[in-house]
């Protein structure tokens, strides 16, 4: 009987927090990341930035919701060897949802510093996000 009781307040009560925890705030800007490019080190560099934006305050992923600032990596990311190590270099754009361009950048970080990137792109995406409230 108690297994079925926390069985059951589980079940009521999960939905409720995912309602919560993805509810959007007032200064959070909602995001979507795509990423054009299909080979190992650009889905890397994809990856770092989906977890910075995740687990910045800034901002919230929401689907298809009006008004999000949309961040794409277009192409796969470049790589120039320097002696041991590989040098990373991309480009981001940062759009409207009706593909209105906000901004255009380019950054560089070291192969396994990934988070580098996402830090240069999570920069960048707060500078288009202005932009995006200002259009509105």
């Amino acid at each position: 009987m108690q297994l079925t009781l926390v069985a059951l307040t589980l079940v009521c009560l999960v939905p409720v927090f995912q309602k919560m925890s993805s509810a959007v705030k007032q200064n959070q800007t909602v995001v979507e990341v795509w990423c054009g490019g299909d080979d190992d080190l650009t889905r890397r560099v994809c990856h770092a930035v989906d977890s910075e934006f995740e687990a910045s305050p800034d901002f919230v992923f929401d689907q298809n919701k009006p008004g999000a600032l949309i961040v794409t990596i277009p192409t796969n990311v470049d790589w120039k060897q320097r002696g041991q190590r590989m040098r990373v270099f991309y480009t981001v754009e940062f759009t409207t949802a009706n593909e209105k361009m906000l901004a255009k950048n380019k950054g560089e970080c070291w192969e396994g510093d990934f988070k580098t990137c996402a830090s240069q792109v999570i920069r960048h995406a707060r500078s288009a996000a202005r932009k995006l409230i200002t259009r509105r």
